[in-house]
């Protein structure tokens, strides 16, 4: 009796809730997103500019001090640990403090897209369905503003790039190197930060994939049979979905190491295989959202 009163009650108190997002944001969805959005940017982005300002420390002389030497140890050490060993870099490095820095950055960049992920999760458990409240308009001025940040960040990029090419001939291999990635950093910074805050609009969108942290046994446990069924292939989809972008990710993270740490494949353009998968899966990916939104929510909007 109680588990049903209990039961009853949060379903009250979900509904209500649902009333109350639905002229406004009292969910604190749109700071989330805002904060997610600013957060993932940066996460990427340190990783990249650690990598540039790597490649200008390697203009200094090589210096293998004894300390440098145990700190890089040391790094791979962890390295290690954390890969459960899968990982193993070579101790002797060229240029020491290049790869320390790169390394801290990797560490750096991973642990605030770690916690985002986590914060996020946490966000879409307390809120597993939120209600369209933005108004034509807002998502509208989202997406100009995606836009706005994908035209700065391609002038960025080609113009950091056509001033290495036009000037940069006679500047060393290194220095160009460092230039472009750091050029690279504040392009992915943009485009990244963009695209998020005109995708945080897709309420749709963030309901769909709040679907994989449901509990398959719990899903639509109050719905009927049409309804139950309805969301049990929705979270189908997520699921893989999810799986999809999990696999892409390890995929092309292995190819970009490979290329930037193997002697006989590296190269400046490590960064490719990456951002080729990466932008593979999210063509998948959308279609899969686009079919589940028009076979089974059409009218969401």
């Amino acid at each position: 009796m109680n588990t049903d009163r209990g039961g009853s009650d949060a379903g009250t108190k979900e509904s209500r809730l649902q009333q109350i997002a639905a002229h406004g944001d009292h969910f604190g969805y749109d700071a989330h997103m805002r904060r997610r959005a600013l957060r993932i940017a940066s996460g990427v982005a340190v990783i990249i500019l650690g990598f540039a300002v790597g490649s200008f420390f390697a203009l200094l002389p090589e210096r293998n001090t004894a300390d440098v030497e145990e700190i890089v140890k040391g790094l791979n050490r962890l390295i290690g640990l954390m890969t459960h060993e899968i990982v193993e870099l070579p101790e002797v490095q060229k240029h020491p403090e290049t790869f320390i820095i790169e390394i801290i950055a990797i560490l750096v960049g991973y642990t605030i897209l770690k916690h985002t992920a986590e914060d996020h999760d946490d966000y879409r458990r307390a809120f597993r369905r939120i209600e369209q409240f933005y108004t034509p308009r807002a998502r509208r001025q989202g997406w100009e503003l995606c836009a706005i940040c994908v035209i700065l960040a391609t002038a960025v990029i080609v113009a950091v790039h056509v001033v290495i090419a036009v000037w940069g001939v006679h500047w060393p291999v290194s220095f160009a190197s460092g230039l472009s990635r750091t050029g690279l950093a504040v392009g992915c910074w943009l485009y990244i930060y963009g695209l998020v805050m005109g995708v945080r609009t897709n309420l749709f969108l963030y309901n769909f994939k709040a679907l994989r942290l449901i509990n398959i046994y719990e899903l639509g446990v109050k719905e009927s049979d049409t309804r139950r069924g309805t969301q049990l292939a929705e979270k189908k989809l997520c699921d893989f979905s999810a799986s999809l972008t999990s696999f892409a990710t390890i995929f092309g993270v292995l190819g970009a190491l490979a290329l930037y740490f193997l002697p006989t494949l590296r190269t400046t353009y490590f960064w490719i295989p990456l951002a080729a998968t990466l932008g593979v899966t999210f063509v998948i990916k959308w279609i899969v959202v686009h079919y589940a939104k028009t076979k089974y929510e059409p009218d969401f909007d």
